[in-house]
């Protein structure tokens, strides 16, 4: 049951409902009706659950798989050994994911805007 999936993962990824519901752009309802299995997400919602709790489509919408998502190098930069982050790339990063996606979205278009304007 994809309820029990999302429920399963948003668990593991030690987050609330609340958060994901911010995260999908629905309300809490809409998750603890997901979770209950009372309705069922959107393809759109499920794609962006999947997402935000780094999981695999695939598992979330039919249970076959592995939950967790893997990543190849050319996905994702992965610090080379000796590349530690410094103390305020770690609290950029922290303060980076406590915030809801679509204030991500916005602080990385500034940022952007930002660098590109040297």
């Amino acid at each position: 049951m994809i309820g029990t999936r999302i429920k399963t993962a948003r668990r593991a990824r030690k987050k609330s409902q609340g958060w994901l519901a911010e995260q999908v752009g629905v309300n809490q309802s809409a998750v603890s009706h997901w979770e209950s299995g009372l309705t069922e997400p959107t393809t759109n919602n499920l794609s962006l659950i999947a997402q935000e709790l780094r999981i695999s489509f695939e598992w979330l919408t039919t249970g076959r798989g592995e939950m967790e998502v893997t990543y190849t190098a050319a996905e994702v930069h992965v610090a080379e050994p000796g590349q530690d982050l410094d103390d305020d790339k770690k609290e950029l990063l922290a303060l980076f994911d406590q915030l809801p996606k679509k204030k991500r979205q916005i602080l990385l278009q500034f940022m952007r805007d930002w660098a590109a304007a040297k």
